[in-house]
């Protein structure tokens, strides 16, 4: 059997491939970056580390991978010939994906081949609509009809610890043993297929979709951002301040006591999920940076995200959100020269205010008293941003 996979980072080699390959797939990688293409051709393969089994190695071998860039053909025509697609190429990636992508259906279509299982394997609700959108809104597309009779997109929900590393002047991705890939069944090619082993088939994706970037992602956001507000830049030193940590532990139980109410999972369940979350975030030897966690904080200030998302149900619910509340200020607060989104919103901040800027990116109206909580511990966070600098 034959996947493809775009994006051959942490995730793509250090979960998604690794599962693929457990699978009994061949894969081929399609990424841009010309060193790790070279070094996946060379080897034929590449390592893991198993981080919770004392970093041992474990090798993922059949694999081989092409630039999107320069090798059109060879992507369009491995893609003819798959058996399932995959991508992590983080989901404001996914609109650059799709023009090669809708070639690569063409070509299946014209071939008569048999319908694809393409998966979006990113940290965003209904991760595989949006690829599905970005493909139907290419000029010259194919109609929605003609999309269903070539591939499928169950949506997913992906969570394993991934750090990219370096060993012998190789790249290589040091792993978290526990993972959980979640899959939607009913909208698989087959649905009673399993076309990835030891994943979890569900028919109700919202619930796990939500467990996942509603408490995880939300809790390491703002543990991020917050980070940075205090200095640092390094997760680790967040994980290490025992003050913050415990912040960081309410914020997600108040996403947690969101979840129960709407799916009915115990409390109990939750809180060893969160406890669960925190304990990875403190595994000795890892290092991330803030830089990375807190990328595009446009998206994740989005209506639906990790932040804003679980704060405005708590709202509806009655429920406390107050944390969630300051992560969502902080994140207005984080800068980071390099990334886009970051220039983004200081520059509309340092144009039309925060109190604008808020509204703009979080669609919180202006006469609510989530609006005027935000705008408070913005300003006490600013604060407290400025110290830390001075010092």
């Amino acid at each position: 059997m034959k996947a493809v996979h775009f994006g051959a980072g942490s995730i793509g080699r250090g979960f998604i491939g690794d599962l693929l390959h457990e699978s009994g797939y061949e894969i081929t990688f399609v990424d841009v970056d010309p060193a790790i293409i070279t070094q996946i051709n060379q080897d034929k393969a590449y390592d893991l580390y198993l981080i919770e089994q004392n970093y041992a190695k474990k090798t993922i071998e059949r694999v081989r991978a092409v630039s999107s860039l320069t090798q059109e053909q060879e992507t369009v025509a491995a893609l003819a010939d798959a058996d399932i697609i995959t991508t992590s190429v983080w989901a404001d990636n996914l609109p650059r994906i799709a023009p090669v992508l809708l070639k690569g259906l063409r070509a299946r279509r014209d071939a008569g081949k048999a319908k694809v299982n393409i998966l979006a394997c990113e940290n965003a609700m209904f991760n595989s609509d949006i690829l599905r959108e970005s493909i139907l809104e290419l000029e010259g597309s194919l109609s929605a009809a003609e999309l269903a009779e070539v591939a499928a997109f169950p949506n997913t929900a992906v969570d394993r610890l991934v750090l990219e590393d370096e060993r012998e002047g190789k790249a290589v991705i040091n792993i978290g043993q526990d993972y959980e890939l979640v899959i939607e069944q009913n909208k698989l090619a087959q649905p009673g297929s399993i076309p990835i082993r030891n994943a979890v088939y569900t028919g109700h994706l919202q619930k796990y979709l939500e467990r996942k970037l509603y408490i995880i992602n939300c809790g390491h956001a703002w543990a991020g951002y917050i980070g940075h507000i205090y200095g640092y830049e390094m997760m680790q030193d967040v994980f290490h301040h025992d003050a913050l940590v415990q912040e960081v532990r309410e914020t997600m139980l108040e996403s947690a006591r969101l979840l129960v109410r709407k799916y009915g999972f115990s409390m109990r369940e939750l809180t060893e999920y969160v406890d669960f979350a925190i304990s990875r975030f403190q595994t000795p030897g890892i290092a991330d940076t803030i830089n990375r966690v807190c990328r595009s904080p446009i998206r994740k200030l989005h209506t639906d995200d990790r932040l804003v998302g679980p704060c405005l149900q708590c709202e509806e619910y009655g429920l406390e959100n107050d944390q969630l509340l300051k992560g969502i200020a902080a994140a207005f607060q984080f800068r980071n020269a390099e990334d886009s989104q970051c220039e983004q919103l200081r520059l509309f901040i340092a144009e039309h205010g925060i109190g604008t800027a808020i509204t703009n990116f979080t669609g919180i109206p202006a006469e609510t008293r989530l609006y005027g909580a935000i705008l408070q511990h913005y300003e006490e966070l600013s604060r407290i941003k400025q110290q830390h600098e001075k010092g």
